[in-house]
């Protein structure tokens, strides 16, 4: 099998329809893509396949195939003429290693359940942050996965950058901003896209220690020096932005910290991984899970119009569980179609029953 054929199984393997509109949310975990994968599903999935993806681990898992990148499926659906769109997201550094710490606090950095977790102290939580803070991720797919040799500067006053490169139009937005994401991506796609705010690790089970670690957490003064020189937040944020982001850190300083070196950070994933007692792969992650079946269009189109009016509560479009929903609904209408039924056919027995008694008082 050539490796176009390999390229074109995959491509089939990960979307389950054809469409002319492709969109890859392609981004690092925990820069808030999750949000824009189910906003763009709720939106756009009647003209557009939208896939959220990180790495090509991932798209092994996701195809079972292997010696293939992301940028090969990309090229290969540009080339078969469709209309393909990549974004990506940018988060500050610190906030992003820290959610990317207590996305894996419990079944990694600590073992045990988020229940237990809950009651250990800040310092104790610090000091396993500290230990991993400068091998905890930092890199920027727009830079270092997009084969784009010339990033255009980032766009400050419309708070998106659209740069098309061979035909492909790559999209960077911040996260910053995600509170404009929906006019922005109106603008960008032509068309009406609400925000639905999906995944929060504030919401999870461990999002009361995570609330009190971002407020109380002291940075070590040495990983000041690391954030200051970020090539990525000094080319995404301007000048003012970066100095208020970072006198907001300066203010909270504390002492050297050493952390693992590398070969320490190495045997500690690989402790991690061997003591793991939670399997790592997240299912129904999203609030849309891109199921093209009638019933759940039908349910996104319902959740789109209840965005558009304000609502921000939304349950998950399941398949089975819309599916259970509708056969629920289906049964209620038709026990009412039946009980109006019985009593049509009631009041016209007690009709005719009546009518009988009155020919018979005539009589």
């Amino acid at each position: 099998m050539s490796k176009r054929e390999i390229i074109a199984n995959a491509t089939k393997k990960l979307f389950n329809t054809h469409a002319s509109h492709y969109i890859f949310v392609y981004t690092p975990p925990k820069v808030g893509s999750t949000t824009l994968v189910s906003s763009l599903r709720v939106s756009l999935s009647n003209s557009y396949n939208v896939i959220h993806i990180h790495d090509e681990i991932m798209l092994n898992v996701l195809t079972g195939i292997n010696n293939i990148k992301i940028n090969d499926i990309i090229e290969y659906l540009y080339l078969e003429g469709k209309n393909v769109f990549v974004i990506d997201v940018y988060r500050t550094p610190i906030e992003r290693k820290m959610s990317e710490f207590f996305e894996k606090i419990s079944p990694y950095h600590f073992n045990n359940t988020e229940e237990n977790i809950n009651n250990y102290t800040i310092k104790r939580v610090s000091d396993r942050f500290n230990k991993l803070f400068p091998h905890l991720e930092n890199s920027d797919h727009y830079f270092d996965k997009y084969n784009i040799l010339n990033p255009i500067q980032f766009d400050f006053t419309n708070k998106y950058t659209i740069q098309e490169e061979n035909g492909i139009k790559y999209i960077k937005l911040r996260l910053c901003d995600s509170n404009l994401w929906g006019t922005i991506l109106s603008n960008i796609f032509g068309t009406d896209v609400v925000l639905i705010t999906d995944y929060k690790t504030e919401t999870k089970s461990i999002g009361k220690l995570y609330d009190t670690f971002k407020k109380e957490y002291k940075l070590p003064i040495n990983y000041f020096d690391i954030i200051q020189n970020c090539k990525y937040l000094q080319f995404y944020y301007n000048e003012e932005e970066r100095n208020n982001y970072l006198n907001l850190w300066r203010n909270k300083l504390y002492d050297t910290f050493i952390p693992y070196t590398e070969q320490e950070y190495l045997f500690y994933m690989n402790l991690c991984l061997e003591n793991q007692y939670i399997n790592d792969i997240q299912s129904e992650h999203y609030i849309d899970n891109g199921c093209i079946c009638k019933f759940c269009i039908d349910k996104r189109r319902e959740i789109f119009f209840r965005a558009k009016k304000g609502d921000t509560g939304f349950e998950k479009i399941i398949h089975q569980e819309v599916i259970n929903q509708e056969v629920t609904n289906k049964n209620k209408q038709i026990a009412v179609l039946v009980k109006n039924k019985i009593q049509l056919v009631n009041s016209k027995k007690k009709y005719d029953n009546n009518k009988f008694k009155i020919n018979l008082n005539r009589k």
